[in-house]
């Protein structure tokens, strides 16, 4: 191999390695791990024997991770997801994976679909039926029909639906529901005082609208005419973190506080609703487009966190003391505190908008 030969292939190993790095590091990869000052890994978590926590979206993916890392620390562990069978497979799993933990906490399965208020107050019901406290409530579930123009460059309607009541399926399940939620456990949490709440939103808040929220789009029956994925998915996220600090304000002095937070960018099932689409999409492009593709693929894979870690930062927020945290903030990963991006985020007025627009929704 001649001089050039070698330089073209240091430069590519090179670029294999650090490209992965950069990215990473760029959109709130695994390199977190190591970049953040919080420096949190699960072997902080204390011991949480006593302390009841329910988790949405528990089956899967960060939520799974969370539930299993709170379990394997003492805490009882409602398992809150939609599907009865993954549910039930995800508590068996948990239950075998910490038995041989010094403190295994128990775990209970109580199913939950976020598109239906009415399950939403079922779940409600089932779980003060059970006589528990509540001292760590994680509201990780969530959808992304698709990550919108902003990502994918160009825009996305496919992912167009609506729930069982009629809202628009993103800020129906990621918010409305989780608002619901906390609303009907809402007593319960300040008679387990101390307690919080940890919000999963998202750093796709900043493709919001520009106005923040359109809630005269929040329920439709047919597609608004400007109606576009990203949006709909950072519209739901920028309600994530706004509505915990106005919960954070409305719980001051219950010994209630409430976090919300971006995981990071995290291969899981949250992007399951793409594939379909993109394999459709790359039918007829050739073979270099196929191959541009395949690379895309691979880069973002290795750029990404996987689950175990992409759980780090709501485990953080839901066990490190209280005294460490700001009460109604908003972190990155790995525990870092972050103003978020969306101009409106802050604004104080659209918060209690928020509120109000949000509790019209709960007697629809």
């Amino acid at each position: 191999m001649g001089k050039l030969g070698t330089v073209a292939v240091i430069f590519v190993v090179v670029v294999t390695i650090a490209m992965p790095i950069f990215i990473s590091e760029a959109i709130g990869g695994w390199t977190k791990k190591y970049t953040s000052p919080a420096q949190f890994t699960p072997s902080e978590i204390p011991d949480l024997s006593g302390k009841v926590a329910i988790v949405t979206g528990a089956n899967t993916g960060i939520g799974y991770e969370t539930a299993l890392e709170l379990a394997g620390n003492g805490a009882h562990v409602i398992i809150a997801a939609r599907n009865e069978a993954k549910g039930m497979a995800a508590l068996s799993k948990i239950q075998e994976q910490i038995k041989s933990k010094s403190n295994p906490g128990e775990l209970t399965f109580i199913q939950l679909d976020l598109a239906s208020l009415k399950s939403v107050k079922s779940f409600a019901k089932s779980f003060k039926r059970i006589g528990l406290p509540l001292n760590i409530l994680v509201l990780n579930a969530g959808v992304m029909k698709s990550p919108g123009a902003n990502f994918i460059g160009q825009e996305m309607t496919y992912g167009f639906d609506v729930t069982d009541d009629g809202f628009e399926y993103h800020i129906g399940v990621n918010h409305i529901a989780h608002a619901y939620l906390v609303n009907l456990l809402s007593s319960v949490l300040t008679n387990s005082s101390p307690s919080r709440i940890v919000s999963v939103s998202s750093s796709a808040e900043i493709n919001s609208y520009e106005e923040g929220f359109r809630f005269n789009e929040w329920k439709v029956s047919d597609m608004p005419e400007k109606y576009e994925d990203g949006n709909a998915y950072g519209q739901s996220k920028l309600a994530n973190l706004v509505y915990a600090k106005e919960l954070s304000d409305r719980y001051d002095n219950t010994g209630v506080t409430v976090y919300s937070c971006h995981p990071g960018v995290i291969k899981t099932e949250l992007g399951r609703f793409m594939e379909p689409y993109l394999i459709e999409q790359s039918k007829g492009n050739g073979f270099v487009a196929s191959v541009l593709s395949a690379m895309l693929s691979l880069l973002f894979d290795s750029s990404v966190m996987t689950s175990d870690v992409g759980a780090y930062t709501q485990l953080y927020l839901a066990t490190a003391p209280a005294d460490e945290l700001v009460n109604g903030a908003f972190y990155h990963p790995v525990g870092i505190l972050q103003t978020p991006s969306h101009k409106q985020a802050l604004n104080g007025t659209l918060q209690q908008l928020l509120w109000e627009e949000t509790a019209q929704c709960f007697n629809q």
